[in-house]
């Protein structure tokens, strides 16, 4: 497997527990059966997947990765996500006149549209593996190339603006990823970088199709080591929307001599972080059984929700999801009527007893604020916000 470390390339690693033995989720909602297989690099704190394969060396992102977007309430979802990740990036941005600007990993043209709202005279072009997100983001009146990060794909002209968010983590090499958005921006360019802050752990490290996690110091060293000289490093402002997260603003020239100061970048003690990883991961079989106690005498169990969170769940709370009724939602507007394996139902329309159970599918960011809005409707709400943050 890749078990050279990508940023120190040590091969010293502390392994990291898997929630449930080969079995695993991705980002696009699928469970394979292979294991987490995940490890902390004892040298420099880097974390990796080397118990199982890199799925970006298949062809998962040109053909699988576009059920992401399938989901049910994704449009609302993403329109708050990247307007505050486009509202982030130009709150540090020097305050130029970019013309052209490229989204690696576009999507479906999701933080190209925020952008536009703040560049509305720049041509704004996009960069995506997905035949099917490359679609969607052509159909809203944007360039896309379909291809993976590389000079070859794109037209000869270079880019003023080069962002990338949330790509880093899935790709196979992440040093070269890098090197890939330096050939493409102006030299008096300035290339943005976020992905989730491997310093605090979140969901991001639940991903099997994520490899990497990146505390900033991984960050900062592997834009510097490929020639990035100037380096700013920030950390997300909290949001519901965001999980902890951070960005690099970088530039090969002068691109930086104007825009905010970075942040100082934290201290991270390597052996606090593994434990923490290990206490995060190992917490699902505790989650599980909570949620058993608390529905073992309800006629129903309901899941609320049908996303992230509820994937999650399912693939590393086994017993909890073989309890599982149905997902129930706001609003199943034109979303498919099944989640994984479970069928899907407007909240207004289901048909509850007072033994029921709902159990809260959702970001445990927001369990506090669902359970006043449930408590009178439901006699049993489960939360699960005491074991995880993020």
């Amino acid at each position: 497997m890749n078990t050279t470390c990508q940023v120190c390339r040590g091969n010293n690693w502390l392994n990291l527990p898997d929630p449930v033995p080969d079995r695993a989720i991705t980002t696009a909602g699928r469970i394979v059966t292979e294991p987490l297989g995940k490890a902390q690099c004892a040298d420099c704190g880097f974390v990796q997947r080397i118990h199982a394969r890199f799925l970006g060396d298949t062809d998962y992102y040109e053909q699988d990765y576009a059920k992401y977007y399938e989901r049910p309430g994704t449009t609302q979802f993403h329109i708050a996500r990247y307007r505050v990740l486009a509202e982030w990036m130009t709150s540090v941005l020097p305050a130029i006149s970019y013309r052209r600007i490229l989204d690696v990993g576009c999507g479906q043209g999701w933080a190209m549209e925020a952008m536009k709202a703040f560049y509305p005279e720049a041509t704004i072009e996009g960069l995506e593996p997905s035949s099917f997100n490359s679609e969607v983001a052509r159909a809203k009146g944007f360039q896309v190339y379909e291809a993976r990060a590389g000079k070859a794909a794109l037209a000869e002209d270079k880019y003023d603006l080069v962002f990338s968010n949330n790509v880093i983590q899935h790709v196979t090499n992440a040093r070269e990823f890098v090197e890939s958005l330096k050939e493409v921006v102006t030299d008096d360019g300035v290339i943005v970088i976020t992905c989730p802050d491997g310093s605090i752990p979140n969901i991001e490290i639940l991903w099997s199709d994520q490899n990497f996690s990146f505390l900033p110091a991984h960050l900062i060293r592997l834009c510097k080591e490929s020639g990035l000289e100037s380096v700013r490093w920030f950390s997300s402002p909290p949001s519901p929307s965001v999980p902890p997260a951070q960005m690099l603003l970088l530039s090969k020239g002068r691109g930086l001599k104007e825009g905010k100061p970075g942040m100082a970048v934290p201290a991270a003690k390597l052996q606090d972080v593994y434990k923490a990883k290990c206490d995060y991961l190992n917490s699902f079989e505790k989650i599980d059984g909570h949620i058993g106690t608390r529905t073992e005498h309800s006629a129903n169990v309901y899941n609320f929700g049908a996303s992230y969170w509820s994937s999650i769940l399912a693939a590393y709370c086994p017993a909890y999801w073989s309890k599982v009724s149905a997902c129930v939602v706001e609003d199943t507007g034109n979303v498919e009527p099944q989640f994984l394996d479970k069928r899907v139902t407007a909240l207004n329309q289901l048909q509850q007893n007072g033994n029921d159970a709902l159990v809260l599918g959702t970001s445990p960011a927001t369990h506090q604020a669902l359970r006043s809005r449930f408590i009178s409707s439901w006699n049993t709400i489960v939360a699960w916000d005491d074991f995880l943050q993020y």
